[in-house]
């Protein structure tokens, strides 16, 4: 394996290689460790099957994404930065409103959001920490990182960077030595240490993970995780509600559950508040949340957070709640409710992406025939709340081992933030195959795969 053989688009910025194809000093290490490495360990069928209890998906890339301490570094500020206004906004939402109030993010965009929970007004502590998970996925663009999505209701990709972690260290031992990786937080571990100081006091917190069932799409997903980080695993038909306290069921009688980390989304959580024919949460749920009895993370009600439209508000809320400055951007959004936003979507169609909020419809304004466009600009002047326009991300490849044979793939970093009394950055990063041809990563994309992070030193060019 020689990295000094990979030929990225010179049009595309790279990881790995400069504009003009030469490799980077900090990734020269790893060129020198994979050569005396063999080469057959990083092939799909040796990397799909090296962890017991996989939770599935597609094999981890065997080429891992170098980034230099000092970026890193940078980038972990801005995402504790990202992360900490989140959790203000959140709470604020559901208690006062006051950044609505003070007229920064305006309540249309709040009212309109299909995961704005009323139901939750209140029920938010003033010192809590209503998202203990956020996964921020984040791009590298021309001026340096940026924000692409916040994940925030139920955050998925934990047990698959995981287990790709776990594979890839074995597989490269020597060449993760040879890099001299530094040290970074171990998920399992850190996410059980997180939801730990978020329960209710006690001196031993019992932490269960709610999942729908192993019928649903990401049960073998829930069972890795649980499993890793010691948490009970459990449905909603194992719980119970008994004077203002989350039990277990037990053989031996029942059993306080201190912390329930949900992968059920809101609607479903507790059939009393939401929707009462839901069988996969726990009756009485958010009556016990509300009592201070138990800490569901992420609190119901987070994945207002999510919507495309509020991504939007995101650097003012940074300003307003933390009175700094945004370390890192998100892309460009507009926010179609507003006739200003509309207006420069309208005139843009051609180079943004236009999201419809609640649901997964994306529609690339770029692909669009002149017939199409029109279509879509008579859609959003009927219904402009409903639509959010964003600039097309920029991304940047690296070499990934695909077919064989190492070929660039476009990037992002799903980075995980996990806050309790303290935070913990967990980086993490996906390769999007590129078919020849493309530019800028922006279309034809296979399933993602699952792709190590590896902090290395600064090295000076030279």
């Amino acid at each position: 394996m020689d990295l000094d053989a990979y030929k990225p688009d010179p049009a595309i910025p790279d990881e790995a290689c400069t504009a003009a194809s030469e490799l980077r000093p900090h990734w020269r290490p790893l060129r020198d460790a994979l050569r005396e490495s063999d080469a057959t360990a990083l092939t799909a069928g040796e990397l799909s099957s090296g962890v017991a209890g996989d939770p599935g998906g597609p094999p981890p890339d065997g080429i891992p994404l170098l980034l230099p301490e000092r970026e890193w570094r940078l980038l972990e500020a801005g995402l504790e930065q990202r992360a900490r206004a989140l959790n203000h906004l959140v709470a604020d939402l559901y208690r006062d409103a006051a950044i609505v109030r003070d007229g920064i993010v305006p309540a249309a965009v709040v009212r309109g959001s299909p995961q704005f929970r009323v139901e939750m007004r209140g029920a938010v502590r003033p010192d809590g920490v209503p998202a203990a998970v956020c996964r921020i996925d984040v791009a590298r663009a021309p001026a340096g990182f940026e924000v692409v999505r916040d994940n925030v209701r139920c955050p998925a990709g934990g047990a698959r960077m995981l287990a790709n972690d776990r594979v890839l260290k074995d597989r490269l031992r020597s060449a993760y030595d040879a890099c001299a990786v530094r040290d970074a937080p171990l998920y399992a571990p850190a996410l059980l240490q997180t939801l730990e100081e978020l329960a209710p006091a006690t001196e031993d917190p019992r932490v269960a993970l709610l999942t729908p069932g192993r019928y649903g799409t990401g049960f073998a997903e829930h069972a890795f995780l649980a499993e890793a980080a010691g948490m009970e695993l459990v449905t909603g038909a194992d719980l119970m509600v008994h004077d203002g306290r989350v039990h277990l069921r037990h053989a031996g009688g029942r059993r306080r559950v201190h912390v329930l980390y949900r992968q059920v989304d809101d609607d479903f959580l507790d059939p009393l508040a939401f929707r009462p024919d839901s069988v996969l949460g726990v009756p009485g749920l958010l009556h016990a949340c509300r009592l201070g009895n138990v800490a569901v993370l992420n609190a119901p009600g987070t994945g207002v957070a999510d919507d495309p439209a509020v991504f939007a508000f995101v650097e003012d809320a940074i300003r307003y709640y933390l009175a700094e400055e945004p370390t890192l951007p998100g892309v460009e959004t507009w926010a179609c409710s507003r006739p200003d936003h509309l207006e420069h979507t309208l005139e843009h169609l051609d180079r943004v992406v236009i999201e419809q909020r609640g649901n997964n419809e994306v529609v690339f304004g770029p692909a669009l025939s002149a017939a199409e466009r029109a279509a879509c600009a008579a859609r959003l002047r009927a219904a402009p709340d409903g639509f959010v326009a964003r600039r097309v991300p920029e991304v940047t490849t690296a070499p990934c081992f695909l077919d064989g044979r190492l070929r660039p793939g476009a990037v992002t970093l799903p980075c995980f933030v996990l806050q309790g009394r303290g935070t913990r950055v967990v980086p993490g990063a996906l390769c999007h195959p590129v078919s020849q041809g493309e530019t800028g990563g922006n279309g034809g994309f296979q399933e993602p795969r699952g792709k190590d992070i590896w902090v290395v030193p600064d090295i000076a060019s030279g």
